[in-house]
């Protein structure tokens, strides 16, 4: 029964940051740039959290070391990681993007062997072998729409999630409220994007209502549900395991660029999509 309760949760965190690039390019499309939706995002979902809490009674003390490990992974591990996947939305499709992004399932493998020397098996091999293969026929170099600076900044942010992943499963956050947890991060990535935001001079509030609108739903929706149920979801079933039941957040959030924003998709992207999502498949399976 936990184990279920564990995969549910995954499954809708999967959903909930699936339509997040969605939304972050209808922000845009009403002026919003990435440094205010982003500072936005967070500032209004920690400010929905802290509601909660103060509601439920639930305290927001942390010991010393565990504060400033969620600072850490809440900064270097989720902030780094969302403003680079949502610049890359500038540059390149959804769909696109999402697929690049999820290569961090087998990127959490080669860096759970270096870290906690965990076995690379056979199936491992294959499965990054698959997610290679997948990437190379997804970005095709010679397509119109081929903008590198998108590719790296979503291959950086894949990277920098994976170590939120592995970070979110340390012993420390164990006994930590997934609220608590999720307010910390929200706290401190709305700082960074702010100092970001005004150091740039790039922090732009003229922006129309429904761009406000879908900054509002990123923040509840993609951060505050998302955020807690998947580290609910690492919590109980364990981060490589939470991978397979994850693999519907980049197909979310395809479809919903073809069908919402109308985004071409072509074979190549099909094909490579479908290669990526297998690897993580296999990468998983027991």
């Amino acid at each position: 029964m936990e184990k279920t309760k564990g995969i549910l949760y995954i499954i809708l965190s999967a959903c909930a940051f699936g339509i997040m690039p969605i939304l972050a390019k209808l922000s845009y499309r009403g002026g919003a740039n990435t440094y205010t939706t982003l500072f936005l995002r967070f500032f209004f979902a920690a400010i929905m959290l802290l509601y909660y809490l103060k509601s439920k009674g639930i305290s927001l003390k942390l010991a010393k070391k565990q504060l400033i490990l969620v600072l850490i992974i809440g900064v270097f591990g989720f902030t780094f990681t969302t403003s680079s996947l949502f610049m890359s939305y500038n540059y390149i499709s959804i769909g696109m993007a999402s697929m690049i992004f999820y290569t961090y399932p087998s990127i959490v493998t080669l860096l759970s062997y270096v870290i906690y020397k965990e076995k690379i098996y056979s199936r491992k091999i294959i499965s990054l072998v698959i997610s290679l293969i997948g990437i190379y026929i997804l970005i095709d170099i010679r397509s119109a729409t081929f903008n590198l600076k998108g590719v790296i900044l979503a291959g950086i942010a894949a990277i920098l999630y994976s170590l939120y992943v592995i970070g979110a499963s340390h012993k420390e956050f164990r006994n930590i409220n997934s609220y608590v947890l999720t307010f910390y991060i929200s706290c401190a990535s709305a700082v960074v994007m702010f100092l970001a935001a005004s150091t740039t001079r790039n922090f732009n509030i003229n922006i129309s209502f429904y761009a406000l609108v879908a900054i509002l739903l990123i923040a509840f929706i993609s951060t505050v549900v998302a955020l807690m149920t998947f580290l609910e979801g690492v919590r109980i079933i364990g981060p490589s395991k939470a991978s397979i039941f994850s693999t519907i957040e980049p197909i979310v959030g395809l479809m919903m660029g073809t069908l919402v924003l109308g985004e071409p998709i072509s074979s190549r992207i099909i094909v490579g999509s479908i290669m990526i999502v297998m690897s993580v498949i296999i990468l998983t399976k027991e």
